[in-house]
């Protein structure tokens, strides 16, 4: 019954590392570094021509959206939950989380340079490029699993919504005659994580006072 207890206080204080809403936030932004670029295109702010400006505001929006992941978690989320020492699944589900993370940013990386050198073709009737769909699926996929091994139930809802946001854009702008079909996607995509990140992160500051340290499970400093 102990090690019951045990293990049900381990999840509780698991999952309470999402409830600052500091995730939510990183991964809305990150959503609309992808999304930002397209939108300043329809209103003729970029040019896609002109290939650095494109590439410059998501680089910007993801080191932003990083360095608030980093320093959120150390200086909001810690002092006030703690430093939670879990067991070896935990552990071993966060080593999972890494090694999704690296594979997708490697597939990341070379879909963007056959991106960048127009290396694959145009996919499906529906003229949808083929690194899009596969963006689609790979956000799926990698964000269903990390909700898995983390835990993280409102990372299925996010997964769903990234996996739609560039497929779904590039299908209105080639088959229905919306003046902005970007704006239009990624308000419905990335306003909800936002909206919900803040709403979380607002919570958490006026629910969790400052605390020193919190040891869960076996690993209790002796």
């Amino acid at each position: 019954m102990e090690q019951l207890n045990i293990k049900a206080l381990e999840k509780k204080a698991y999952r309470s590392f999402f409830k600052d809403g500091i995730y939510d936030l990183f991964i809305g932004l990150i959503l609309l570094s992808f999304g930002l670029p397209m939108i300043l295109n329809e209103f003729g702010w970029i040019d896609y021509e002109t290939i650095s400006m494109p590439l410059l505001i998501p680089l910007i929006l993801n080191v932003g959206a990083l360095l608030f992941l980093i320093f959120g978690k150390k200086y909001i989320t810690t002092p006030r939950l703690g430093i939670a020492h879990f067991g070896k699944t935990r552990k071993r589900n966060m080593r999972h989380v890494k090694l999704i993370l690296i594979i997708s940013a490697l597939m990341g990386g070379i879909l963007f340079f056959l991106i960048l050198f127009k290396a694959l073709p145009v996919g499906g009737k529906t003229g949808i490029p083929l690194p899009i769909l596969i963006f689609g699926i790979q956000s799926l996929l990698v964000f269903s699993l990390m909700a898995y091994f983390m835990d993280f139930t409102r990372l299925y809802l996010y997964a769903f919504l990234f996996a739609i946001s560039m497929p779904l854009t590039i299908w209105l702008k080639r088959n229905t005659t919306l003046n902005y079909p970007s704006l239009l996607v990624f308000t419905l995509t990335t306003v909800p994580i936002l909206v919900i990140g803040c709403v979380v992160f607002i919570q958490f500051l006026n629910q969790y006072p400052i605390k020193k340290d919190l040891r869960i499970g076996n690993e209790q400093t002796k």
